[in-house]
């Protein structure tokens, strides 16, 4: 920690109290007056790339500030005028300001204009983020989220959870805000990928952001902010013919049918948006498990097939009362219908003779209803557009209900008429309010301070109805009460210049938990808690630079963690929840050389007390069961090499390497468990540009074996590709791409501590082919009737450069 610290004082002594230039002007039309809600756009002027976008205040004006040096234009666009460019201009270090006036001339309007296309690159390493840019991407083309995170480097899907570098310990938000969801990988499985704009990955969160959890995988929704009307409606349909041979299961087929479309309206002072999807298919999951119990090994083969329908409508508004101050709102809503038959197999053997003991099934039918509301209303004012003083406040409201019924029927293989019967039904609403408010308030060109205050309300009231042959099952049978409210503020003081950006922030976070089971009180916990972090970018010249960072972060216990149900998976292996959980504290540091603004050599290092291990085994006569624990310290290291693939206008991408090490210290079942291995997770994606407006998508990643927990995982493999063509003047896209085409993300896994010896094996949905088509409507793409060349550049805009 201390090296990092110092290492932060040595970049400030090489602070620049250089400011960096502002490019500002007004807008015009055709008699002189001034265009209000003008959408602006600073670009590159060498393949106009969009820097930055605005709109133009109630007097015509706008700003962009903190623009570095460099060669730019600006695009000015309002509905039933054509785009203006205006000249290029070259911004030097020692130029200030910028003045760029435009003035529209009205020429009268036709549709189908061509346009001129912006590509966003893949990767963009800002200061505190990457930013993962998939819109438009062959292979997110009729893929899930959970799919299209695989896109994002050192992101890996294990046992369908998403992972960073094989860590689970990530948050993953929506729209900029914790996504409460009971089951976030399912919500992340139904999500249809052409909803999405770019992935965002926060390894270190600032004061700004909850102290709670590790790094931020932010999935920012499709919001298109063109003026006019503007739609996509798109089409998937998916599927594969899956071999059970090895589990003397017959072949089946699986796919899934995703219908989707997403609308956008904008103009003058309000702009709609909304999108609505449907989901219907089906998947499966395998397990293949072997129990050393004693003398005895008992090895099942279990095939859980499922199939659901999921429907999602999310409809906002943004309204500006005025050029400074804008309300919006959003409201979503969701319903997932799920069923699941699984059959599992187990046989007893004697160890040592390997001589069959018995045989007997276990058939497990399943319903699984989920739905959730979400609704949030906004304001934002803004001070001073120019420098950036804005406050905001928002509220937010979350209601999600859950019923799971599993019913059990445990039989002989040579007596299928003698069963026993058990049922478990839990039911589980939540409900969560959060209202924060943020200020942001520059002291000058260069330094800025925030502050920012939270308060989070949840409440989950658990019913579980148990029943045994029919009759319920008052000793199994329980419900739980939890309510949890969290306060917090922050304080955060930045500074910005030439080659300098720091960041050091203050959050304190006050956490009130109680809780009752059956009507006795099992927590009741009041704690405050401080966070520091700090974060600084220096710019060693127009290529390199240096990024170091340290933040203090808390993982709280999860809702269903804390729950003490017992549920039940199959007849020998089930789950509890632990109430007597504490919250896990890490102390995160980080160093990374980047390379034109794009991440290169970077290094990570985290200490982390109390580790809540999820699944700590144990066995209780012939059954397996996890339950979390605080058990373990814990060490990680992380090294990673990234760089950027390009061979001429034909194929570029980005390929990286991660070189970690994770060691655990835990006193457990009357034993020490301190283990540690390190691995290498190697990932690459490649983009083809092919003749005929075609383009392929290749990605994969190749992890050695690691160790998660008490579990050893073998090596895993994924490979995907995709191919796409667009038609009808680019309205309208078709793509064809193949998931894990080498069908090589299975699972092996053993754990092997105390008197727990368990090896198994997982396999699921992962390889399917998709056919995806999309078409974009609407009228926001206007054009000119007379030539586009007949009012010059130097009439439609002026230019000045101090």
């Amino acid at each position: 920690m201390k090296f990092f610290f110092l290492t932060l004082f040595l970049f400030v002594q090489f602070c620049s109290l250089y400011s960096q230039a502002t490019i500002s002007g007004k807008v015009k039309d055709e008699t002189g007056q001034f265009l209000a809600f003008a959408s602006i756009s600073l670009v590159t002027s060498q393949d106009t790339t969009m820097i930055e976008g605005n709109l133009t205040g109630l007097n015509g004006e706008y700003a962009f500030e903190n623009v570095k040096p460099g060669s730019y234009r600006i695009l000015a666009s309002y509905i039933g005028y054509e785009n203006v460019f205006s000249d290029i201009f070259e911004l030097k270090e020692e130029n200030k300001k910028a003045s760029v006036d435009i003035n529209f001339l009205n020429k009268g309007l036709v549709l189908d204009e061509a346009v001129i296309v912006s590509k966003r690159p893949f990767l963009e390493q800002k200061s505190d983020r990457l930013v993962v840019n998939v819109a438009n991407s062959a292979i997110a083309a009729g893929g899930t989220a959970i799919e299209i995170l695989q896109k994002v480097p050192g992101v890996v899907i294990i046992q369908d959870k998403v992972t960073l570098a094989g860590s689970q310990n990530l948050q993953v938000w929506i729209d900029g805000k914790p996504s409460n969801y009971t089951d976030m990988n399912a919500v992340l499985r139904d999500m249809p990928g052409d909803q999405i704009d770019k992935i965002e990955l926060i390894t270190q969160p600032g004061a700004q952001f909850d102290a709670a959890g590790g790094p931020i995988i932010n999935i920012q929704l499709k919001r298109n902010a063109d003026l006019g009307f503007k739609g996509t409606a798109a089409l998937t349909l998916a599927g594969f013919r899956v071999n059970h041979d090895d589990i003397n299961r017959p072949t089946q087929n699986y796919g899934r049918v995703n219908p989707s479309a997403n609308m956008t309206y904008r103009n003058g002072k309000i702009n709609l948006f909304g999108n609505a999807s449907y989901n219907n298919g089906s998947y499966f999951t395998v397990f293949d498990v072997e129990r050393f119990i004693g003398n005895d090994i008992y090895r099942s083969q279990n095939l859980d097939n499922s199939t659901y329908i999921f429907r999602n409508i999310r409809l906002g508004a943004d309204y500006y009362l005025s050029d400074k101050t804008t309300v919006s709102t959003v409201f979503r809503t969701w319903k997932r219908d799920g069923e699941g038959k699984s059959l599992s197999k187990t046989s007893v053997f004697e160890n040592i003779q390997n001589t069959r003991l018995d045989d007997f099934v276990t058939e497990n039918l399943s319903t699984s209803d989920r739905a959730g509301k979400y609704g949030s209303i906004g304001f934002k004012h803004e001070f001073d557009r120019k420098t950036g003083k804005v406050f905001t406040i928002d509220a937010d409201y979350n209601r999600f209900d859950t019923r799971n019924i599993n019913g059990l029927d445990i039989y002989k293989n040579n007596a299928p008429s003698l069963r026993s019967i058990s049922k478990q039904d839990v039911e589980q609403p939540v409900d969560i309010i959060v209202v924060k408010s943020d200020y942001v308030f520059p002291i000058d060109s260069t330094w800025k301070f925030e502050t920012g205050v939270k308060a989070s309300f949840a409440k989950v009231n658990n019913l579980l109805n148990f029943y045994r042959n029919n009759l319920p099952s008052e000793q199994e049978s329980n419900d739980f009460l939890y309510k949890e409210n969290i306060n917090a503020a922050y304080l955060n003081l930045g500074k910005t210049s030439k080659k300098f950006d720091f960041n050091f922030g203050l959050r304190v976070e006050q956490t009130i938990v109680k809780a009752k089971s059956k009507g006795i009180d099992t927590l009741d916990r009041n704690y405050t808690q401080p966070f520091p972090s700090a974060n600084a970018l220096y710019k060693i010249n127009q290529h390199l630079g240096i990024q170091t960072a340290y933040s203090r972060r808390v993982n709280r216990p999860g809702f269903q963690q804390q729950n003490p149900f017992s549920y039940f998976i199959d007849s020998l292996t089930y789950t509890r929840g632990n109430p007597n959980l504490r919250p896990e504290i890490a102390n995160n540091y980080q160093l990374n050389v980047t390379y034109d603004n794009q991440p290169f050599i970077g290094f990570s290092y985290s200490e982390t007390d109390d580790v809540i291990v999820e699944n700590a085994p144990k066995i209780e006569g012939t059954k397996t069961f996890t339950v979390a624990e605080n058990l373990a310290n814990q060490k990680r290291l992380e090294m990673q090499l990234n760089f950027p693939i390009k061979i001429g206008k034909w194929l570029d991408g980005f390929g990286g390497n991660q070189a970690i090490y994770n060691s655990y210290d835990a006193s457990y079942l009357g034993n020490t468990y301190k283990t540690s291995r390190w691995h290498w997770l190697a990932y690459w994606q490649f983009n083809v540009a092919l003749p005929a407006d075609v383009k392929m998508e290749i990605g994969g990643f190749y992890l050695t074996k690691f160790l998660e927990e008490f579990l050893t995982i073998d090596k895993l493999l994924g490979v995907d590709i995709g191919i796409s063509k667009t038609f009808a003047e680019k309205k309208g896209r078709v793509s064809l791409s193949v998931n894990d085409i080498f069908y090589s993300q299975k699972t092996n896994a053993t754990i092997a501590f105390s008197d727990v010896n368990v090896l198994f094996k997982q396999r699921e949905f992962s390889r399917n082919v998709r056919l995806s088509f999309s078409f974009q409507f609407g009228n926001t793409k206007l054009k000119n009737i007379s030539n586009r060349g007949a009012a010059s550049e130097n009439e439609a805009s002026r230019v000045k450069v101090d």
